[in-house]
């Protein structure tokens, strides 16, 4: 987009909360938290929002029933840097295990402050009413009790399965937008993007 005064990409992952682990009912949405905090390449935690903040850009994350999408937006001639800082989240994140705690309490907020909130209420209501034996039907954002260590059941690990089992290029679609031609984005998400396995 020739006119675009900024850049974006969205990074979808075919997996949602359907994929939960009975018992760890929120661990999708646990791990769209922990992948903004810290990759091998870009270890310091916040240090992506922060490029991004610095660059005009923003951030989010979303985890649906069968989709995870991961976005941002950054100034044009921040895109490149900031493409390659969102790559690293699906090819080497650190999963950093001092985090673990933080998270979860995040999560566990998310879910609280909106558990008055109307549409939540209706979800819930069509969750409850829906096939018990169907996915869709499940507690789907997570709090402290689903994200809890167990007996021969630790968070992290079951954490990282979820990631190895699910977040391969093969449940994964990029869309960019930047001033560039297609043919030099294309060269940029194929250099960025090739080592997500």
């Amino acid at each position: 987009d020739l006119k675009a005064d900024k850049a974006a990409a969205s990074l979808d992952v075919h997996i949602g909360h359907m994929a939960d682990p009975k018992g760890r009912e929120g661990l999708s949405h646990f791990l769209e938290h922990m992948l903004f905090l810290g990759t091998e390449k870009y270890p310091k935690v916040g240090e992506y929002n922060e490029f991004l903040k610095e660059n005009g850009g923003w951030s989010n994350a979303g985890t649906g029933q069968e989709h995870t999408n991961y976005y941002f937006e950054v100034n044009e001639d921040a895109f490149e840097q900031a493409l390659d800082r969102f790559a690293q989240f699906f090819i080497a994140p650190t999963f950093d295990p001092q985090y673990v705690e933080r998270e979860k309490n995040a999560v566990n907020s998310e879910y609280t402050m909106k558990i008055k909130d109307d549409a939540r209420r209706i979800r819930e209501v069509l969750k409850e009413t829906s096939n018990q034996a169907h996915p869709a039907s499940q507690f789907s954002v997570g709090n402290l009790a689903t994200l809890a260590d167990r007996k021969g059941s630790l968070l992290i690990d079951d954490l990282k399965n979820q990631y190895e089992q699910y977040y391969s290029a093969s449940r994964m679609a990029l869309s960019v937008v930047a001033k560039e031609d297609l043919d030099t984005l294309e060269a940029l998400v194929r250099a960025q993007f090739m080592p997500v396995p």
